[in-house]
C-alpha cells in the first residue's frame, strides 16, 4: 500500500495561519495603549478633585472656626458692665468697656470672652503683610487680660490666633467686595465709621452700634489643577451685641 506524504509547504501555510502578523500586534498595542491613557486620565482627574476638595475644605473649616470664634467674642463684649456694680472705679479691670476702636478692618472690644470671669482686651485685625508669614493677606484675633487703665493701651498678647490667603477686604479693585467689618444700629441701618471711630471722642457714635457682620474672603495660594484657577470662598457672620 502506498503511504501519503505531506507537503512540507502546507504544513507551513497552516502554521503560519495559527499566528499573529506585524499588523494585527500593532494594532493591538496602539488599543491597549489607548484604553490605558483612558484609565490613566480618569485616575489622574480623580487625584486632583481630590485635592481640589481638601482644599476647599481646610479652607472652609479655618474660615468658619474664626468668623464663630469671633461672633462668640463680640456677644461677650461690653460684659460684665458698669452697670453691674455700685460704684465702678474708672478704668477698672473688672468692668469692660464695650467696643472700644472700630474700623472697617479692624475692631478692638472689652469683654468676659472665655467665661472665667476676667476681662479681656480683644484685637481682631486684616494684616496685610508680613515678612514673618508668608500666609498673609490674613486676620489675627489676640486676647490679652484687662489691666488698670486707659482701654485703648491695654496690652497685646504676642500669641494669636489667624486665618490665612485672606482677600484684601474693601470694595476697589482686586478686593473681596465687602469689607471685614460691617456695623448696624438697632434697627438695622449702617453706621457709618470711615476710616475709624475711637473711645472717648467717638463714644457717642460708637454706642449706636448694635451689631457687627463679619465678612470674610479666602482665596488659595494654590493653583486647583481640576478647576484651573485659584479657588474662592465667602462666608459671613452676624454678632448682636449685649452691651
Amino acid at each position: 500500500m502506498a503511504m501519503k506524504r505531506s507537503n512540507p509547504v502546507t504544513r507551513a501555510a497552516q502554521a503560519g495561519v495559527k499566528g499573529f502578523t506585524l499588523l494585527e500586534l500593532i494594532l493591538s498595542l496602539a488599543m491597549l495603549l489607548v484604553v490605558t491613557g483612558a484609565i490613566f486620565e480618569q485616575i489622574n482627574r480623580m487625584q486632583k478633585n481630590s485635592q481640589s476638595e481638601a482644599m476647599k475644605l481646610d479652607m472652609s473649616q479655618q474660615a468658619r472656626e474664626f468668623v464663630d470664634q469671633t461672633v462668640r467674642d463680640l456677644h461677650m463684649s461690653g460684659f460684665p458692665s458698669p452697670s453691674m456694680y455700685s460704684n465702678p472705679p474708672v478704668g477698672s479691670p473688672m468692668v469692660a468697656a464695650g467696643l472700644v476702636s472700630v474700623s472697617p478692618t479692624q475692631i478692638l472690644f472689652e469683654g468676659d470672652v472665655n467665661n472665667d470671669g476676667n476681662v479681656y482686651s480683644v484685637t481682631i485685625t486684616y494684616v496685610a503683610s508680613d515678612p514673618n508669614d508668608p500666609n498673609c493677606p490674613c486676620v489675627r484675633r489676640a486676647a490679652a487680660q484687662k489691666i488698670p487703665g486707659d482701654s485703648l493701651h491695654q496690652p497685646t498678647s504676642p500669641n494669636y490666633t489667624e486665618v490665612t490667603q485672606v482677600m484684601p477686604p474693601g470694595t476697589n479693585a482686586g478686593q473681596s467686595g465687602e469689607d471685614l467689618f460691617a456695623y448696624y444700629d438697632q434697627n438695622g441701618n449702617p453706621v457709618t465709621v470711615g476710616t475709624g471711630l475711637v473711645i472717648p471722642g467717638d463714644a457717642n457714635t460708637i454706642a449706636t452700634i448694635k451689631t457687627v457682620k463679619i465678612n470674610l474672603s479666602l482665596l488659595n495660594n494654590q493653583y486647583d489643577q481640576s478647576t484651573n484657577r485659584y479657588d474662592r470662598m465667602s462666608i459671613s457672620g452676624t454678632a448682636r451685641l449685649n452691651q
